[in-house]
């Protein structure tokens, strides 16, 4: 690809997201722009202003040595510990914000078009400052949709018409052979988290052919499992009854079945969509009332990304494609997960289903560094997660844009969080 052609690429797909961006203010009500609704979250408009500060920052900033447009909205709108969620209130009203989004978008683009993208330099070369704008604009687009979901939790009523509550749906575990993989991505426009590639062996397991149904779940609450004290660790049991959880996040029953508060107010659950806003603890728990596991990292990405017949990994499920509407649920194309096993074009080469969208999927294993970690562009991305703390999930959600959908990305939350489109895959 040309160096020209390189920068209508990334100009295409950087005005396509932000216009996804205007959007999804376009359906945040004015009280709650700057209102933080819970305390996992800064306000929701905080987020609006923070992706144009992000790519400011790290395209004039500090790629090309310029000084910001607003010194004072660069810091109002930055994560740092001087700067806490609770002052973060003190933002600009909407039309402040778009103002800003449109300001720094134009000095960005000018950069772009501007820079030569041929310099041996890590953040200009490739238009490598540019892609991580792209791709940290998208993983906020899905922040912004998650918090849309507690806002219409506090202002939406709950009846809603509810999907007769049965399924056809036949759980089947498939056979993984085992083998030596190399886990990670070379990829210089892929995270730090992922680098660098290594070589993993994986024992022969079984994997689940499809994620966890919402039907399944009603199972597993339906035997006790939210009230059985031995399926769970002592930390998840403390976390449920604090909590007094009794049902995945977000989940309403209703006369037939069950409902959801969706980014766009309530919606009918499919029984046969898989069970998503759970936490690692609730994960964990139904895993162990199934006899079964939770797969570790290396064995999800393992069976998401190797073609048995060659040993190499691909970038995605299906391949080296990016995803297109046969492949997965994702990118907002539509406001919730699919039924299971509705994209067989996207499955990965040994047959497993929906590994990109529909939902991110839990794995046993905690965010820790790969061999050889460096942290890159900053420490406050990967390097100050890697504490033990957090749980890694895969896989990409309805919500998730297709740049993240690679098989190789590492997503991670405190177990107690399932404010997320988080679901589950068994293992054995």
């Amino acid at each position: 690809m040309s160096q020209e052609e390189r920068k209508k690429q990334l100009t295409k797909a950087l005005t396509d997201a932000r216009a996804k961006t205007l959007w999804l203010l376009g359906q945040v009500p004015d009280d709650f722009l700057r209102r933080r609704v819970h305390s996992f979250y800064s306000p929701i408009g905080w987020h609006f202003g923070h992706v144009g500060r992000t790519e400011e920052y790290w395209v004039v900033s500090e790629a090309l040595k310029q000084p910001v447009l607003d010194p004072d909205l660069t810091f109002l709108f930055a994560d740092l510990p001087d700067n806490p969620k609770d002052n973060r209130v003190n933002i600009p009203n909407r039309s402040g914000t778009i103002e800003y989004l449109d300001r720094t978008r134009q000095r960005v683009i000018a950069a772009l078009e501007a820079c030569d993208l041929s310099k041996d330099d890590r953040y200009l070369g490739d238009g490598y400052a540019w892609e991580f704008a792209l791709q940290h604009e998208c993983q906020h687009q899905e922040t912004i949709t998650e918090m849309l979901q507690l806002i219409h939790k506090q202002i939406d009523p709950t009846p809603v018409e509810a999907h007769r509550w049965n399924s056809e749906h036949k759980p089947e575990m498939l056979e993984i052979l085992g083998g030596t993989f190399c886990m990670g991505s070379a990829n210089r426009h892929d995270y730090d988290n992922e680098a660098d590639p290594h070589h993993v062996e994986i024992d022969r397991f079984r994997l689940a052919k499809h994620p966890v149904t919402a039907y399944e779940w009603t199972l597993f609450m339906e035997d006790g499992g939210y009230s059985r004290a031995e399926l769970w660790t002592k930390e998840g049991w403390d976390w449920r009854e604090s909590e007094n959880a009794v049902a995945p996040e977000y989940w309403i029953r209703q006369e037939r079945g069950w409902a959801f508060f969706s980014p766009l107010g309530p919606r009918p659950i499919h029984p046969d969509e898989p069970a998503s806003c759970l936490s690692w603890f609730e994960a964990d728990a139904y895993a162990r009332w199934a006899g079964k596991r939770l797969p570790t990292e290396a064995e999800w990405e393992y069976s998401a990304s190797v073609d048995p017949s060659t040993g190499l990994s691909r970038r995605h499920p299906w391949g080296a494609q990016t995803a297109t509407a046969q492949h997965a649920c994702y990118g907002l194309n539509d406001w919730g997960p699919s039924i299971v096993g509705s994209y067989p074009l996207g499955a990965s080469a040994f047959g497993i289903h929906d590994m990109a969208g529909s939902i991110w999927e839990w794995t046993s294993s905690k965010f820790l560094p790969y061999p050889g970690f460096r942290a890159f562009p900053y420490d406050g991305y990967s390097k100050d997660h890697m504490k033990g703390a957090h749980h890694v999930c895969r896989g990409g959600s309805w919500a998730t844009a297709a740049p993240i959908l690679r098989s190789s990305f590492r997503n991670w939350y405190v177990p107690t969080y399932r404010q997320g489109f988080l679901g589950l895959r068994l293992a054995e």
